[in-house]
């Protein structure tokens, strides 16, 4: 089966599963790509995690749960990634200057959570973007919830550091 197929739906009967592809795929790209920081990597980071979890879509009951378990591969697979290649790899380069960032706040945000460790920004995803409970956060990233207490802390510490000077810079100009 293809990628687009399970994006798309194969055109059938109405699986429920391709229904909860469709109404959800634009949600849980936004998702991919706060993880992953780069459009292209979230692409397929999603395709890959929905490749995975549609050979089990029959054992799932709970549409509500398809979107955990597609999430929870989202971000394992993105973590395994990284443990195989072992180097943190910037997908974004910055702006040049502090002031065309604070130009585009989403956009320094987005530079500024590529540049936090895999799980840390995973953990900040999950938690701050999709509003998940720290036990769940958890869960999904396959540690004890003081662990992702930890990577959520450290995490928002380091956006901190990295966009207060563009705050300042903001603070100044008005």
């Amino acid at each position: 089966m293809k990628r687009e197929d399970i994006r798309q739906g194969d055109g059938g009967g109405g699986d429920p599963f391709d229904e909860f592809v469709s109404a959800r795929y634009q949600a849980l790209l936004r998702g991919a790509y706060l993880i992953t920081g780069d459009l292209h990597d979230a692409r397929d980071l999603l395709h890959d995690a929905l490749a995975r979890v549609y050979p089990k879509r029959r054992t799932i009951r709970d549409l509500g749960a398809a979107e955990g378990y597609v999430r929870t591969t989202m971000v394992r697979t993105h973590v395994s990634r990284w443990r195989r290649t072992r180097r943190e790899v910037l997908t974004s380069a910055p702006p040049d200057s502090p002031a065309a960032q604070a130009a585009e706040p989403d956009g320094q945000l987005a530079v500024a959570l590529a540049g936090l460790p895999r799980r840390q920004r995973a953990a900040v995803v999950l938690r701050y973007y999709l509003d998940l409970p720290v036990a769940q956060v958890a869960q999904e990233l396959g540690c004890s919830v003081a662990t992702a207490k930890t990577h959520l802390a450290r995490g928002i510490k380091a956006l901190r550091q990295e966009l207060e000077p563009v705050r300042e810079l903001v603070g100044r100009d008005h």
